[in-house]
Protein backbone atom coordinates (compact mmCIF):
# COMPACT_ATOMS: atom_id res chain seq x y z
CA UNK A 1 0.00 0.00 0.00
CA UNK A 2 0.94 3.04 -0.91
CA UNK A 3 0.15 6.13 1.36
CA UNK A 4 0.18 9.95 0.47
CA UNK A 5 0.09 12.33 3.29
CA UNK A 6 -0.77 16.14 1.55
CA UNK A 7 -3.46 18.54 0.85
CA UNK A 8 -6.62 17.74 -1.54
CA UNK A 9 -8.23 20.88 -2.79
CA UNK A 10 -11.18 21.22 -5.06
CA UNK A 11 -11.34 22.23 -8.75
CA UNK A 12 -14.35 23.14 -10.33
CA UNK A 13 -15.40 20.75 -13.68
CA UNK A 14 -17.91 21.45 -16.11
CA UNK A 15 -19.93 18.73 -15.27
CA UNK A 16 -20.73 20.58 -11.91
CA UNK A 17 -19.56 17.86 -9.78
CA UNK A 18 -16.26 19.01 -9.25
CA UNK A 19 -12.95 16.83 -8.80
CA UNK A 20 -9.95 16.89 -6.20
CA UNK A 21 -6.53 18.40 -7.24
CA UNK A 22 -2.93 19.57 -5.78
CA UNK A 23 0.18 18.08 -5.81
CA UNK A 24 -0.67 15.42 -3.24
CA UNK A 25 -3.69 14.08 -5.51
CA UNK A 26 -1.08 14.09 -8.43
CA UNK A 27 0.90 11.87 -6.83
CA UNK A 28 -2.03 9.55 -5.70
CA UNK A 29 -3.53 9.09 -9.03
CA UNK A 30 -0.54 8.15 -11.11
CA UNK A 31 0.16 5.61 -8.07
CA UNK A 32 -2.73 4.50 -8.50
CA UNK A 33 -2.96 4.81 -12.12
CA UNK A 34 0.20 2.02 -12.01
CA UNK A 35 -1.70 -0.47 -10.28
CA UNK A 36 -1.08 0.87 -6.58
CA UNK A 37 -3.22 0.85 -3.85
CA UNK A 38 -3.14 3.90 -2.38
CA UNK A 39 -5.19 5.92 -0.15
CA UNK A 40 -4.59 9.96 0.91
CA UNK A 41 -3.68 10.88 4.46
CA UNK A 42 -5.34 14.78 4.56
CA UNK A 43 -8.09 16.94 5.79
CA UNK A 44 -10.48 18.97 4.02
CA UNK A 45 -12.99 20.94 5.39
CA UNK A 46 -16.57 20.41 6.36
CA UNK A 47 -18.27 21.76 3.33
CA UNK A 48 -19.59 21.26 0.18
CA UNK A 49 -16.65 21.36 -1.27
CA UNK A 50 -14.84 18.46 0.96
CA UNK A 51 -18.00 16.17 0.22
CA UNK A 52 -17.19 16.45 -3.49
CA UNK A 53 -13.16 15.94 -2.99
CA UNK A 54 -13.73 12.71 -1.36
CA UNK A 55 -16.83 11.88 -4.07
CA UNK A 56 -13.76 12.74 -6.63
CA UNK A 57 -11.35 10.80 -4.64
CA UNK A 58 -13.40 7.72 -5.00
CA UNK A 59 -14.01 8.32 -9.00
CA UNK A 60 -10.20 8.14 -9.36
CA UNK A 61 -9.82 4.69 -7.32
CA UNK A 62 -7.89 6.32 -3.98
CA UNK A 63 -8.53 5.67 -0.97
CA UNK A 64 -9.92 8.21 1.61
CA UNK A 65 -10.43 6.16 4.49
CA UNK A 66 -7.96 8.36 6.29
CA UNK A 67 -8.95 11.43 5.05
CA UNK A 68 -10.16 14.30 7.89
CA UNK A 69 -12.60 17.01 7.83
CA UNK A 70 -11.35 20.20 9.53
CA UNK A 71 -14.99 22.41 11.13
CA UNK A 72 -13.04 25.69 11.40
CA UNK A 73 -11.11 25.96 7.84
CA UNK A 74 -12.74 25.44 4.17
CA UNK A 75 -11.98 23.20 1.79
CA UNK A 76 -9.02 24.89 -0.15
CA UNK A 77 -9.54 25.62 -4.07
CA UNK A 78 -7.23 25.40 -6.81
CA UNK A 79 -7.67 27.61 -9.41
CA UNK A 80 -5.80 27.59 -12.82
CA UNK A 81 -5.40 31.01 -14.88
CA UNK A 82 -3.53 32.11 -17.70
CA UNK A 83 0.00 34.50 -16.63
CA UNK A 84 -0.97 38.22 -16.81
CA UNK A 85 0.95 41.30 -16.93
CA UNK A 86 0.62 43.13 -13.64
CA UNK A 87 0.81 46.64 -14.63
CA UNK A 88 -3.06 47.98 -15.58
CA UNK A 89 -2.87 49.13 -19.82
CA UNK A 90 0.54 47.57 -20.13
CA UNK A 91 1.22 45.51 -23.45
CA UNK A 92 0.29 41.73 -23.47
CA UNK A 93 2.86 39.73 -24.18
CA UNK A 94 2.19 37.00 -26.73
CA UNK A 95 4.88 34.23 -25.66
CA UNK A 96 3.87 35.18 -21.89
CA UNK A 97 0.32 34.87 -22.84
CA UNK A 98 0.65 31.58 -24.45
CA UNK A 99 2.81 30.05 -21.47
CA UNK A 100 1.68 27.60 -19.20
CA UNK A 101 -1.59 28.51 -16.89
CA UNK A 102 -0.87 28.90 -13.40
CA UNK A 103 -2.32 27.67 -10.59
CA UNK A 104 -3.25 28.69 -7.30
CA UNK A 105 -4.32 27.71 -3.95
CA UNK A 106 -7.52 29.82 -2.35
CA UNK A 107 -7.28 30.63 0.93
CA UNK A 108 -3.43 31.95 -0.40
CA UNK A 109 -2.29 32.02 3.27
CA UNK A 110 -1.57 28.16 4.30
CA UNK A 111 -2.29 28.68 7.92
CA UNK A 112 -5.98 29.20 6.84
CA UNK A 113 -6.24 25.72 5.01
CA UNK A 114 -7.04 22.41 6.75
CA UNK A 115 -3.86 21.31 8.46
CA UNK A 116 -2.31 17.97 9.39
CA UNK A 117 -1.28 17.47 13.43
CA UNK A 118 0.91 14.87 14.67
CA UNK A 119 -1.93 12.57 16.41
CA UNK A 120 -3.57 13.05 12.48
CA UNK A 121 -0.68 11.15 10.96
CA UNK A 122 -0.31 8.94 13.79
CA UNK A 123 -3.66 7.87 13.55
CA UNK A 124 -3.82 7.29 10.22
CA UNK A 125 -0.48 5.09 9.95
CA UNK A 126 -1.32 2.95 12.64
CA UNK A 127 -5.21 2.47 10.76
CA UNK A 128 -3.33 1.62 7.56
CA UNK A 129 -1.31 -1.10 8.49
CA UNK A 130 -0.13 -2.71 5.12
CA UNK A 131 1.84 0.59 4.22
CA UNK A 132 5.05 -0.29 2.58
CA UNK A 133 5.25 3.45 1.03
CA UNK A 134 4.44 6.83 2.76
CA UNK A 135 4.97 10.23 0.33
CA UNK A 136 4.70 13.44 2.43
CA UNK A 137 3.60 15.86 -0.69
CA UNK A 138 3.13 19.02 1.15
CA UNK A 139 5.29 20.53 3.87
CA UNK A 140 3.97 19.47 7.27
CA UNK A 141 4.92 20.99 10.76
CA UNK A 142 7.67 19.10 12.24
CA UNK A 143 5.75 17.74 14.89
CA UNK A 144 3.43 15.90 12.04
CA UNK A 145 6.90 15.15 9.88
CA UNK A 146 8.29 13.61 13.20
CA UNK A 147 5.03 11.54 14.11
CA UNK A 148 4.94 10.59 10.57
CA UNK A 149 8.45 9.46 10.68
CA UNK A 150 8.22 7.56 13.40
CA UNK A 151 4.89 5.33 11.97
CA UNK A 152 6.96 4.71 8.64
CA UNK A 153 9.57 3.36 10.78
CA UNK A 154 7.23 1.12 12.35
CA UNK A 155 5.67 -0.12 9.51
CA UNK A 156 8.78 -1.05 8.41
CA UNK A 157 7.85 1.43 5.17
CA UNK A 158 9.92 3.43 2.52
CA UNK A 159 9.48 7.09 3.28
CA UNK A 160 9.23 9.95 0.19
CA UNK A 161 9.20 13.69 1.40
CA UNK A 162 8.88 16.24 -1.54
CA UNK A 163 9.74 19.81 -0.45
CA UNK A 164 8.85 23.00 -2.26
CA UNK A 165 11.33 24.85 -5.06
CA UNK A 166 14.39 26.58 -2.96
CA UNK A 167 13.22 25.26 0.58
CA UNK A 168 15.65 23.60 3.01
CA UNK A 169 15.81 19.73 3.06
CA UNK A 170 13.73 18.58 6.23
CA UNK A 171 15.37 16.45 8.88
CA UNK A 172 14.24 12.72 7.99
CA UNK A 173 15.66 9.63 8.56
CA UNK A 174 18.96 9.03 5.95
CA UNK A 175 17.59 6.35 3.85
CA UNK A 176 14.70 8.52 3.07
CA UNK A 177 14.23 9.71 -0.41
CA UNK A 178 13.85 13.80 -0.73
CA UNK A 179 12.98 15.31 -3.92
CA UNK A 180 12.30 18.87 -4.67
CA UNK A 181 9.68 20.38 -6.72
CA UNK A 182 10.46 22.19 -10.07
CA UNK A 183 9.48 26.15 -9.91
CA UNK A 184 7.08 25.62 -12.82
CA UNK A 185 5.14 22.40 -13.03
CA UNK A 186 2.18 21.30 -15.21
CA UNK A 187 1.61 18.18 -13.42
CA UNK A 188 4.90 16.09 -13.98
CA UNK A 189 6.50 16.29 -11.67
CA UNK A 190 3.63 14.88 -9.41
CA UNK A 191 3.66 12.19 -12.16
CA UNK A 192 7.07 11.15 -11.90
CA UNK A 193 6.68 11.05 -8.06
CA UNK A 194 3.51 8.91 -8.11
CA UNK A 195 5.73 6.39 -10.20
CA UNK A 196 8.39 6.69 -8.14
CA UNK A 197 6.31 5.46 -5.06
CA UNK A 198 4.42 2.47 -7.21
CA UNK A 199 7.85 0.80 -8.36
CA UNK A 200 9.03 1.25 -4.99
CA UNK A 201 5.94 -0.08 -3.83
CA UNK A 202 7.10 -3.45 -6.68
CA UNK A 203 9.60 -3.66 -4.49
CA UNK A 204 12.65 -1.83 -6.43
CA UNK A 205 15.52 0.01 -4.55
CA UNK A 206 14.64 3.83 -4.70
CA UNK A 207 17.75 4.23 -7.54
CA UNK A 208 16.56 1.52 -10.02
CA UNK A 209 12.80 2.70 -9.29
CA UNK A 210 13.65 7.03 -9.88
CA UNK A 211 15.16 5.25 -12.97
CA UNK A 212 12.29 3.59 -13.86
CA UNK A 213 10.05 6.47 -12.85
CA UNK A 214 11.58 8.72 -15.19
CA UNK A 215 12.46 7.19 -18.09
CA UNK A 216 8.68 5.84 -17.94
CA UNK A 217 7.52 9.58 -17.46
CA UNK A 218 9.48 10.64 -20.48
CA UNK A 219 11.77 12.93 -18.41
CA UNK A 220 15.29 12.90 -19.57
CA UNK A 221 17.83 12.83 -17.11
CA UNK A 222 20.08 16.20 -16.87
CA UNK A 223 23.95 15.81 -15.82
CA UNK A 224 24.80 18.25 -12.91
Amino acid sequence: MIVVVGLAAYVSSPDGQGSAGGLAVDVAVEAARRGGVVELVGKVGDDGAGDAVVMALGRLGIGHAALLRDSARPTPMLTVEKPASDEPGAEIDADAAAGSPVAALLPAEPAERPGLEAGDVQLALRYLAETKVVVVADPLSDAALAATVEGVAFAGARLVVLVPAGSPAPVVPVDATVLEAPPEDDGSFGRVVGAFAAALDSGLEAKAAFAQAVERSGWEAVAD
